[in-house]
């Protein structure tokens, strides 16, 4: 019998099934980061985050993988639009690596 099973693949984040042989079952899910890590790290020492007209500013890119982290412990999607979830998230020193400019987020 085939332990795990191999399940859709979207947006860089492949999903498999796995038989956990007590009745029960784990869905596993993945992504490489790496890229998104070396993109943003250029981006952090490229500039200070400003586009040209200096009206907005990058702050971070946050790899599809997180989100679904962060979405399993809060249990809602709510916490995408709560400035404030982001802000402690993008804030905390476990987490720098996603940002792309040298600013404390609001």
């Amino acid at each position: 019998m085939t332990d795990r099973i191999p399940l859709l693949s979207e947006h860089g984040v492949t999903h498999e099934w796995i038989d956990n042989h007590d009745g029960t079952f784990t869905v596993a899910s993945h992504q490489d980061v790496a890229p998104f890590l070396d993109r943003n790290r250029a981006m952090a020492n490229q500039n200070d985050g400003y586009n040209q007209s200096r009206d907005m500013r990058r702050l971070a890119s946050i790899p599809n993988i997180v989100l679904m982290q962060w979405l399993n412990e809060a249990g809602s999607m709510e916490i995408l639009r709560d400035p404030k979830f982001l802000g402690k998230k993008l804030n905390d020193p476990d987490y720098l690596y996603l940002r792309t400019a040298p600013y404390k987020v609001a």
